[in-house]
């Protein structure tokens, strides 16, 4: 008898420590001061003492209280565009802006040079530093400081295009010859496929002297049938010489 008792407490022992061995504790908050919320997009627990932190997001940020936050830059904020100076002295740079986040447009871009308050041209603009300040339709503004590059630090080169299409649509209606702004002292003349001249200026400059597929001055002389013309340039005492092809 001494001998079954024995028996059965061995087993009795053997069955509790197994059952006891499959009991798995989470962890857990027990007391009344801990907490747990649930909302649409988020699930909060606490306990005593335990800070919450707020974390936002945006498009392309994300902050969160209490840390250090990343770096973020303006292009985060401002959507704009860049076009470097091509070379020293032609400035043909360029700034522009397309959207800003939370200030609707149209927008009113004013682009001055660090240190200084003269409004430039957006795509007029030197090698530089400068500051623009961006105006949009319900009266909101933002600024930032913006770098202007340089393509090259070789002197400019002139380039003289090999077409003009004097249609009236706002496109090649002029033939416009690269740089030459930067080298006024110069003549151009425009000779027909039989060698007679039939146009010749002094001091091209792209917009008050200017080829327009005429026999005269801008705005004023006959029209000239398409075709293949030849020019001749002298520039700083350079001869260039080569072809257009006006089309209508």
């Amino acid at each position: 008898m001494k001998q079954q008792n024995y028996i059965s407490v061995v087993l009795l022992l053997f069955i509790s420590s197994f059952s006891f061995a499959q009991i798995t504790l989470e962890r857990q908050v027990i007391g009344s001061t801990g907490g747990f919320v649930t909302g649409t997009s988020m699930s909060l627990s606490s306990t005593v003492g335990e800070a919450t932190i707020q974390t936002l997001f945006s498009t392309s940020t994300i902050l969160t209280q209490g840390f250090q936050q990343p770096l973020t830059s303006n292009s985060s904020v401002v959507d704009y565009e860049i076009i470097n100076e091509s070379c020293p002295g032609a400035g043909n740079g360029s700034i522009y802006v397309s959207n800003v986040l939370g200030c609707p447009g149209p927008y009113v871009v004013t682009i001055t040079l660090v240190g200084d308050t003269i409004p430039l041209g957006q795509d007029t603009l030197s090698s530089g530093n400068y500051d623009v300040l961006i105006s949009g339709s319900n009266g909101c503004s933002y600024q930032l400081p913006l770098f202007v590059g340089l393509d090259s630090d070789e002197a400019c080169e002139l380039v003289f295009y090999h077409g003009i299409t004097p249609n009236g649509d706002g496109k090649n209606d002029t033939w416009i010859i690269e740089n030459i702004e930067l080298y006024p002292e110069n003549t151009v003349q425009i000779f027909n496929r039989w060698g007679t001249e039939v146009w010749f200026e002094k001091n091209y400059d792209n917009v008050n002297v200017v080829w327009e597929g005429n026999k005269g001055n801008k705005g004023t002389g006959k029209l000239i049938e398409d075709g293949t013309y030849f020019y001749v340039a002298i520039v700083n005492g350079k001869d260039y010489k080569g072809w257009v092809e006006l089309t209508r």
